[in-house]
C-alpha cells in the first residue's frame, strides 16, 4: 500500500522537478512578456505601501495575482523575487496535478484514470510554460481546480450546507479575486452541480441562493474597498470594457489582440486620455456596444472567427507560429481536445455529472468568443479537458494491455 501510494505521487515530484529545470534554465532572470512587468509592478508597489495600484488606477484588474507575488517582492526585492516567484508556482502547478488528479477520481470513479490524468498533465507542455511566466494564469488555475475539486468533493459529500460547501464557495471566490473572468459562474456551478445530482428543483434554488449569499460576502472586501477609493460599486474590475471594445471595433476584421493594430488608435488615445478610469471603463463599453448595434453580422462573423481562433490547435500569435511551436501544440493539445471528445460521446449517458465542465467549459468560450481570444485565455480550461480526454487514454491503454497479455500467452501456449 505504502508502495502504490508513492508510486501514485510520483507525477507530482516529476512535475515539479521539471519546472525548476524549466525555470533555471529556459527562462531569463528577467521577466518575458510586459505583462509580466506589470504585474510585478503592482506587487512591488503593494510591497513597499501596502496599497494595490495597477498603474495610476486603483482597480484596473483583480489584485490576487499582486498579493502572491508582494511577500517574494518584499522579502527579495522585485528582480530577486523572480525566481522564487516561478518555484512558488511550480509547486502550484505540482498541485494541480493533484487536483486534476482528484477530479478525475471523483468523476469517473477509477484510480488508473487519475493517474493518467496526473500523468498527462504533469508534462503538458503550456502549463509547464506558463508557470514559469509571472503571469496570473497559473494561481488562478490552481485556485479555479482546487473549487472545481471541493464541488466534486461536496456533492459526494452528499450537498449538505457545511465546510465543504464554504470551502467551494472559497476557492472559486480566491480565483475570482486573481482573474475576474468568473465573475457570476460560480454559484450556478453549485447549483448545477446539485441539480446534475439529482435534486429537486426547491433544494437546487437553495442552493443557487446559499450560493450566492457567501460568494458575495466573500467577495465584499473587494468592494468596500472600491466604493471607498473609487466611490462606486465596482464588483470587478475597471478593464474589462477594454477587451469587448478590442475585440469588437471597425480596426480589427481579423479579431486579433494587438492594441498597436486592432484598435483604433483616435478612439484609444482619446479614452486613455481620460484620468477617471470609470469613465474609461464607460467610454470603451460605449463605444463596443455602438459598433456591435451598428455591424450585428459583422458581430457574428467575428464571434465566429474568434470561437476557430480560441479552440486553434496551433499557436495564434506570429512570435510563436515555427515549426517547433506548432508541432509542440498539436502533439500535446491536439489529442487531450480529440479525447476530450471521445469522453463526451463515451459518456453521454452521464452528461449530468460532468455537467459542471462542461458549463466552465462552454462559459469561458463563450466570454472570449464575445470579447478577445487567445490561446492564453483557453488555459484554464485545459486542466478539465485533461481530465476528460484521460477517461478514454485510461481505457485505450487498458485495452492494448489486454491485446499484449493475450498475445504473450498464445505465443507461450503454441510454444
Amino acid at each position: 500500500m505504502i508502495a502504490r501510494s508513492a508510486y501514485q505521487k510520483l507525477p507530482y515530484l516529476a512535475c515539479f522537478l521539471v519546472c525548476v529545470a524549466i525555470d533555471l534554465f529556459f527562462f531569463p532572470a528577467t521577466t518575458v512578456f510586459p505583462d509580466e512587468q506589470r504585474f510585478l509592478a503592482s506587487a512591488t508597489r503593494l510591497a513597499a505601501s501596502g496599497e494595490f495600484w495597477v498603474g495610476a488606477d486603483r482597480a484596473w484588474e483583480m489584485p490576487g495575482t499582486a498579493l502572491f507575488y508582494a511577500p517574494a517582492v518584499w522579502a527579495f526585492g522585485a528582480q530577486g523575487a523572480i525566481i522564487v516567484i516561478r518555484i512558488a508556482q511550480a509547486v502550484l502547478l505540482a498541485a494541480q496535478v493533484a487536483l486534476i488528479a482528484s477530479i478525475a477520481r471523483r468523476v469517473f470513479g477509477k484510480p488508473t484514470v487519475a493517474f493518467v490524468a496526473a500523468c498527462v498533465a504533469a508534462f503538458y507542455p503550456f502549463l509547464l510554460f506558463y508557470q514559469g511566466l509571472l503571469l496570473s494564469e497559473t494561481l488562478f488555475n490552481t485556485l479555479l481546480l482546487g473549487g472545481v475539486a471541493a464541488l466534486f468533493w461536496w456533492r459526494d459529500r452528499g450537498l449538505r450546507f457545511d465546510g465543504a460547501f464554504v470551502l467551494t464557495c472559497l476557492l472559486f471566490a480566491a480565483a475570482t479575486y486573481t482573474k475576474a473572468t468568473l465573475t457570476i459562474l460560480p454559484p450556478l456551478l453549485l447549483a448545477v452541480a446539485a441539480w446534475g445530482a439529482g435534486v429537486t428543483w426547491r433544494r437546487t434554488i437553495a442552493v443557487l441562493v446559499a450560493a450566492s449569499c457567501l460568494y458575495a460576502a466573500f467577495m465584499s472586501p473587494w468592494w468596500i474597498r472600491n466604493a471607498s477609493v473609487l466611490h462606486a460599486f465596482v464588483p470587478f474590475t475597471t478593464s474589462s470594457a477594454m477587451n469587448l471594445y478590442l475585440g469588437n471595433n471597425r480596426n480589427n476584421p481579423h479579431v486579433g489582440i494587438d492594441w498597436a493594430h486592432d484598435a483604433e488608435p483616435d478612439v484609444v488615445a482619446a479614452l486613455n486620455a481620460l484620468p477617471d478610469e470609470l469613465a474609461r471603463q464607460r467610454g470603451y463599453a460605449k463605444a463596443a456596444r455602438d459598433y456591435i448595434e451598428s455591424n450585428p453580422v459583422t458581430f457574428v462573423r467575428n464571434a465566429a472567427l474568434k470561437f476557430l481562433r480560441f479552440w486553434n490547435v496551433v499557436p495564434n500569435a506570429t512570435d510563436y507560429r515555427s515549426p517547433f511551436y506548432a508541432i509542440v501544440s498539436i502533439a500535446s493539445f491536439g489529442p487531450v481536445l480529440v479525447l476530450a471528445l471521445a469522453c463526451a460521446l463515451r459518456q453521454w449517458r452521464r452528461w449530468r455529472v460532468l455537467a459542471p465542465i462542461y458549463m466552465i467549459i462552454g462559459y469561458f468560450t463563450f466570454i472570449h468568443v464575445v470579447t478577445i481570444a487567445s490561446l492564453r485565455y483557453r488555459l484554464p480550461i485545459e486542466p478539465l479537458l485533461i481530465v476528460m480526454a484521460a477517461e478514454p487514454l485510461t481505457a485505450f491503454i487498458a485495452a492494448v494491455r489486454r491485446r499484449m497479455t493475450q498475445g504473450t500467452r498464445m505465443v507461450s501456449h503454441v510454444a
